[in-house]
């Protein structure tokens, strides 16, 4: 398969994506998108929370989108934000973010752990069990 070819269902897949979640409401499936300004009072004000930090150019943060947004739904208990790193810099470089997609975790308000890149569901999920215990 050609660079040209993976290029075309990549943006087929990421158009798709957007057209879908333009009509959904973030809190109906726990999903916020959060700025310079309101991510520490929303880490202060949740017991636990995970963070993709993403970008709109990013190839791997579109892949990994849809299985974020399907875990926010699933798992009750633990909010899931969106920081884009591009718009939020102050963020970015506090948490250290040299790569993305990178994923946080945030467990009683403090930093538990981070995975970058691209993971499967299945390492997902597996990943939440280990720092939240759900």
């Amino acid at each position: 398969m050609s660079d040209e070819e993976l290029s075309k269902i990549l943006k087929r897949k990421y158009e798709s994506f957007v057209s879908q979640s333009q009509y959904r409401d973030a809190e109906d499936h726990k999903l916020y998108h959060l700025d310079d300004e309101k991510f520490d009072s929303f880490l202060q004000e949740r017991r636990n929370v995970i963070v993709d930090f993403f970008a709109d150019w990013c190839g791997p943060c579109k892949i990994m989108a849809p299985t974020f947004e399907a875990l926010a739904k699933e798992v009750a208990s633990i909010a899931f934000a969106k920081v884009n790193v591009d718009e939020n810099p102050v963020t970015s470089e506090k948490y250290y973010i040299m790569g993305v997609p990178t994923i946080l975790y945030f467990k009683d308000g403090r930093l538990a752990d981070k995975t970058v890149g691209v993971i499967t569901r299945d390492a997902f999920r597996k990943k939440i069990k280990e720092v939240y215990g759900v």
